[in-house]
């Protein structure tokens, strides 16, 4: 019983922070520390944090040379951290595949599960506050996850969006700036 006691603990604070953290986003008052960094070896180091929580996590990457953006490393890690989670939730054993690759003067993300997909009707509300794909899938989560990366994603004037097709898997891309005007 303590142990359940101590995982509601723990996704209540999670679930508070979330909160706490999209008011925040909603309002612009959240600072980016805006910073250079290389996107490539942020992705590695999600790889890496997410397989030791999921050992037999089939992560397929491909990374090619970019050059460094200007970007908030926690922010970012967030959103990548966040997408592993959603990934791992509903696309459970299925192989995850992320590239990244410069497209002009931008670097594309490209994140992508083989998992159940998701309806093409729900598809422009996922990034909606609160708002969870209906259905039998997982019965956890808030509906704040792909919020919060759309307003981190926005904050450094990029832009996130998805596509997916039933029992083919979803893709999310991210795209942002190589030079930041921020």
């Amino acid at each position: 019983f303590l142990t359940i006691i101590d995982e509601e603990a723990d996704r209540l604070a999670q679930l508070i922070d979330n909160i706490l953290e999209s008011a925040k986003l909603q309002s612009q008052s959240v600072q980016l520390t805006m910073q250079p960094l290389r996107l490539d070896a942020l992705i590695r180091d999600a790889v890496i944090r997410v397989r030791t929580r999921h050992n037999n996590l089939n992560v397929e990457l491909h990374l090619e040379s970019v050059p460094p953006i200007q970007g908030d490393n926690v922010r970012l890690t967030q959103v990548l951290d966040n997408l592993f989670s959603n990934a791992v939730k509903y696309a459970a054993g299925s192989k995850i595949a992320v590239r990244v690759k410069q497209e002009d003067n931008s670097l594309l993300v490209t994140f992508s599960d083989q998992g159940p997909g998701i309806p093409k009707a729900y598809l422009p509300y996922v990034f909606e506050r609160f708002y969870r794909v209906p259905g039998d899938r997982s019965s956890t989560g808030s509906g704040l996850g792909l919020y919060i990366c759309n307003q981190i994603i926005t904050a450094h004037r990029g832009k996130i969006w998805v596509e997916s097709e039933l029992d083919q898997g979803t893709t999310f891309y991210i795209q942002l700036p190589i030079k930041s005007t921020l």
